[in-house]
């Protein structure tokens, strides 16, 4: 597992937080973004769920800092669930959305609970190097053409759905040994993602 961060413009960030945050320009810096995450109640696999929950932390911590490993060694400042909700489940984190760019690690991680499991082809079944680079133009065009159906994201230009692609395939890579795992689990318990910010004294959640 590499120590790269996860790079993505802000000009990305920004479209995409617009899209998904429905007030966001009329939000203050006080204001707190809540992602919320809905899986099945019933039949978790244990290992495949943590194997899930660990994806959401590394995409957080890539996100966070310019080197992933400083953010794994330290203490604090992971990724958290601030509660869980029964009926299916929805746990729920937060984040203080600050400057504008304080959207962006929980965009990240929308894009890749939106769209990982469209990138089903593992490059570790590639047999060599032409085919690594089949199966990844594969993939990313999988991907672009989901970005272009997806009511949400209906106004990104096609520059950023190839950037949207790319940043879904270097997760992919980056976080190989999980795929696996982090697949069968989105397919068998994960339910979907949506994002919302309110102000600081609201508790829409």
């Amino acid at each position: 597992m590499s120590g790269l961060p996860v790079l993505i413009s802000s000009s990305l960030v920004r479209s995409v937080a617009v899209s998904i945050l429905p007030g966001l320009d009329q939000a203050q810096t006080n204001s707190k973004i809540f992602l919320i995450v809905r899986i099945r109640e019933t039949n978790i696999v244990a290992r495949d769920f943590s194997a899930f929950l660990e994806l959401l932390d590394h995409l957080y911590g890539r996100s966070c800092r310019d080197d992933f490993r400083s953010y794994a060694r330290s203490e604090r400042g992971h990724f958290t669930f601030s509660k869980c909700r029964q009926g299916s489940w929805e746990l729920i984190a937060e984040r203080a959305l600050g400057l504008a760019s304080g959207s962006s690690p929980f965009v990240i991680i929308w894009l890749a609970l939106k769209y990982l499991p469209s990138a089903t082809l593992a490059l570790s079944s590639a047999y060599n190097q032409y085919e690594q680079g089949r199966l990844t133009r594969v993939n990313r065009q999988r991907i672009r053409e989901e970005v272009k159906r997806d009511v949400e994201l209906s106004r990104l230009t096609p520059t950023q759905r190839a950037e949207v692609a790319r940043i879904i395939e270097n997760i992919s890579k980056q976080e190989a040994s999980l795929m696996p795992r982090v697949r069968r689990f989105m397919a068998d318990s994960f339910l979907d993602v949506k994002a919302l910010v309110t102000k600081k004294h609201e508790d829409e959640t």
